[in-house]
């Protein structure tokens, strides 16, 4: 009897102790104390390449669509993995006009969905100004086909720039057809 009543004394006062203000100060000290065997990986956390020109899960050769997070922790409205930001690069972009842009969009697009009529069918918009690109109406297989196009820069998938609106923003292409 008397052996659990000293437990239960020494347990609380180890709660007490480290739940008070003072034994956040104690704590690292402690931490000190022991024995390293390898790097702390609180102070030193292990960092993966997820920058650069080199890394983009869409770059991917053989991809994996199972590694991207669940769409139900998505957290950008509008990101559902069927609308694609496509931008793209062009050698002289001052020397085009937005015609000559807007179709090697289609262009781009119909080299993998199969007709440029198709492709216009699912250009949402366009930009020839901020940037170069346009939004396709894709599912997420098709994306990394067009990845593969020349002169595609960055195929991303696309969320809304004005919530309340649900609009993805750039010029609307049903308009300029």
């Amino acid at each position: 009897m008397a052996h659990l009543a000293a437990r239960r004394t020494v347990a609380s006062i180890i709660t007490r102790t480290l739940t008070s203000p003072r034994s956040r100060l104690a704590i690292p000290i402690l931490n000190k104390q022991q024995p390293q065997i390898g790097p702390d990986p609180i102070c030193n956390p292990a960092r993966f390449k997820t920058s650069g020109s080199s890394y983009s899960p869409l770059n991917d050769p053989s991809p994996n669509w199972s590694n991207r997070p669940p769409k139900e922790t998505i957290m950008l409205d509008g990101c559902d993995y069927q609308h694609w930001l496509i931008v793209m690069e062009f050698p002289n972009p001052s020397e085009l006009s937005e015609e000559e842009m807007i179709n090697a969009y289609v262009k781009t697009l119909a080299a993998v969905v199969g007709s440029e009529e198709e492709a216009k069918k699912k250009i949402y918009s366009v930009c020839t100004t901020t940037y170069t690109g346009f939004g396709a109406l894709i599912d997420e297989e098709l994306s990394y086909k067009v990845k593969g196009q020349p002169g595609v820069l960055w195929v991303l998938p696309d969320s809304y720039i004005d919530v309340p609106n649900k609009d993805y923003g750039g010029r609307y292409f049903l308009k300029l057809n």
